[in-house]
């Protein structure tokens, strides 16, 4: 094993994006734009969306759930998408219910997800 002052040059620290990581950024832009966000748990039930997102727009009711995902997940083989097919399954029943309901492991996506359906429901 080499020791620290036998380093002859300064190397760069890379760690990868965690799903929490994209969380926090992605809630503060909604936050700034006037969202309500709240993280989404249920003790009863499994599966659940990460986020709930709402706002009122120019009169309309903006209201969104996001399941997020650590960036450059893998496509589940099983559902097509990255979530598993317990949380496909949630999301299928909530957007029955009226709710927009994506999944999302970028910031930027998350950001033209938002606009593009603010854009639909104004």
């Amino acid at each position: 094993m080499k020791d620290i002052s036998e380093a002859t040059e300064i190397s760069a620290v890379h760690s990868e994006m965690l799903e929490v990581d994209l969380q926090g950024e992605c809630v503060r832009w909604a936050k700034a734009r006037g969202y309500w966000a709240r993280k989404f748990s249920s003790i009863s039930q499994r599966s659940v969306p990460d986020y709930l997102f709402g706002r009122v727009l120019f009169g309309s009711r903006i209201k969104f759930a996001t399941e997020f995902k650590r960036p450059g997940c893998k496509i589940n083989k099983e559902t097509g998408v990255m979530s598993t097919k317990a949380q496909v399954e949630e999301q299928e029943t909530m957007r029955r219910a009226g709710w927009f309901v994506f999944e999302c492991d970028n910031f930027d996506k998350f950001k033209a997800t938002v606009l593009a359906y603010e854009q639909e429901n104004l």
